[in-house]
């Protein structure tokens, strides 16, 4: 696993590279410099002193710093003191797999952090318990014009998401919806060696997983391959199947609108039928019997040794292949809209862009401080005045982006990159370009010409941003091929309540069946899925809707 999270970490930095909490102290007046204000386009970048924030946070794996920075001291430590006059102090800091549980104490025990971040079953926690700031007026009058923009980019959903009684109590973490969206990945050089097209609709697919399967697609004589790719939790990051239930019609995870009101995707019909096709696949020995222990970064490592030629996936998977590329030149992919049944065009789900929310304790004497510091995130990484070398990944790939305390991005922002960069390739003229596509232009231009230096990382770029890259099915996914999550309210009573024991008996029954269970235990999971809270949670969403 170590491994893997380096290679994503070095992908996303070379991606990048080419381009280019207790209470707050007051304390002696700091002025803010004129020209972030002035650049982010209105609103206050300025604190009303210099001030102290005691706050906490996940650490991801294998963060690197320059020689001499720490997650306490480093470029944007230091540039939050210079511009805002906040001095962070991280009063805890802890790996990304046990920050829940140690937020959790600290939850229960009333002793908080000042700024934080939590998931949307501790966000409601902490709203109903009364321990967070009211950010409505904050985030009103300290906003900049540009994070109000990207704040409210997907129509205020996210904004709404962490509003309560009409009170904002959360900044959300700003993502991509649609770059959540699964493509779908198949090894071209395998296409070609069986002399195969790709797939136009569900049985197609399901005929090639089983010929990459038997028909010896590596021609090494061995039978050693792997048609599907799948990883142990199912879905999201790498090698899930969400696209695949799409393409029966199904949309696991997420709400769907079903004769007029909201109904969970997860005990709809079209789920067993998803659920029937993966387990033949498993049977017929076209998934790896080993897939219920390998998380997503041990499947990448399977993909890197030739062992698997079709993936659901996100845009940034070949990210993760970098050395497999190196190590193996001639391995191709390419990511293919999803397929659906017979000539039915398939729609692919796109996630709630949030789970994860920035808060600031009620005890704090500056929560203007958490949107001071987004205003000054947002600006510097994608605003006018935006440094990405400097400030997303530094020049010996230090993953700068990982740094802040709060960290959000302009949803389309990657997608719109892809149009840009394809314009630029077409046209030769890069003036529109800003920094960060330059770059991407850059490494494609790199790879196309046969550079060598970081030429695995160049062909990365133009898997993604070139004109047939995964970031152009996402885009061709914008024109009427998109199914978004109908619910994007803040997390019900019944659903902080109830939605770990439903997740997993999710997992547990989903797996049995994929592994050769009797197909029947769908619908005892339905069942048991409605009377361990989920009809109750049916009836909370669908007063939400209505009075929204």
């Amino acid at each position: 696993m170590k491994k893997a999270n380096k290679s994503l970490a070095f992908i996303v930095a070379l991606l990048l590279l080419c381009s280019m909490l207790a209470a707050c102290s007051g304390g002696a007046s700091s002025a803010s410099s004129a020209a972030s204000q002035n650049s982010a386009g209105g609103g206050s970048t300025e604190p009303t002193g210099a001030v102290t924030i005691n706050a906490a946070r996940p650490i991801p794996d294998d963060l690197s710093f320059p020689d001499g920075d720490t997650m306490e001291e480093n470029i944007w430590t230091r540039l939050y003191e210079s511009e805002l006059g906040i001095q962070l102090n991280y009063i805890w800091t802890t790996p990304v797999a046990q920050y829940d549980q140690k937020l959790n104490i600290s939850i229960t025990s009333g002793d908080l952090p000042d700024i934080f971040q939590v998931n949307a079953t501790q966000l409601k926690q902490l709203v109903d318990d009364g321990q967070l700031a009211d950010l409505t007026d904050v985030f009103s009058n300290t906003a900049t014009a540009y994070t109000q923009d990207v704040m409210n980019s997907d129509g205020g959903n996210a904004l709404l998401s962490a509003t309560f009684d009409g009170k904002l109590m959360a900044i959300p973490k700003m993502g991509s919806g649609i770059g959540n969206s699964n493509v779908l990945w198949i090894r071209t050089d395998w296409l070609e060696a069986l002399g195969m097209d790709a797939p136009k609709n569900m049985e197609e697919l399901l005929d090639l997983a089983r010929a990459f399967t038997n028909n010896d697609p590596d021609g090494n004589g061995q039978k050693d391959t792997y048609g599907l790719a799948l990883n142990k939790d199912l879905w999201g990051m790498f090698a899930s199947v969400e696209g695949l239930f799409n393409g029966f019609g199904a949309y696991p995870n997420m709400w769907v609108e079903k004769d007029g009101s909201l109904e969970s995707g997860n005990i709809q019909p079209e789920m067993k039928n998803a659920l029937q096709a993966l387990q033949n696949l498993y049977k017929e020995g076209c998934i790896d019997p080993e897939f219920g222990v390998k998380d997503g970064f041990k499947v990448s490592e399977d993909v890197s040794q030739n062992k698997l030629g079709i993936m659901y996936g996100f845009f940034w998977n070949m990210g993760w292949l970098t050395d497999a590329k190196t190590a193996n030149p001639d391995m191709e992919w390419k990511a293919y809209s999803i397929v659906g049944e017979g000539s039915d065009a398939a729609l692919v789900q796109v996630p709630f862009a949030v789970d994860t929310y920035f808060v600031v304790s009620a005890a704090c004497a500056h929560p203007e401080a958490a949107v001071q510091m987004l205003n000054l995130q947002l600006e510097k990484t994608y605003g006018e005045s935006a440094e990405p070398d400097k400030y997303n990944v530094d020049t010996t790939g230090n993953p700068i982006f990982e740094y802040p305390l709060i960290y959000c991005e302009p949803p389309m922002k990657n997608l719109d990159a892809q149009v840009a960069v394809t314009a630029a390739l077409d046209s030769g003229d890069t003036t529109a370009l800003n920094a960060e596509q330059m770059g991407y232009y850059e490494q494609i231009v790199s790879y196309r010409e046969g550079n060598e230096e970081n030429w695995a990382a160049c062909w990365g770029a133009e898997m993604m941003y070139g004109p047939e890259g995964s970031l152009a099915v996402l885009n061709e996914y914008m024109n009427g091929k998109a199914y978004n999550n109908r619910y994007f309210g803040p997390s019900t009573t019944t659903m902080t309540q109830a939605d770990a024991v439903l997740n997993q008996s999710q997992l547990q029954v989903f797996t049995e069946i994929i592994m050769g269970g009797d197909i029947a235990k769908f619908d005892q999971y339905v069942t048991d899925w409605k009377s361990l809270g989920g009809d109750t949670i049916t009836e909370e969403v669908n007063q939400w809707n209505s009075e929204r």
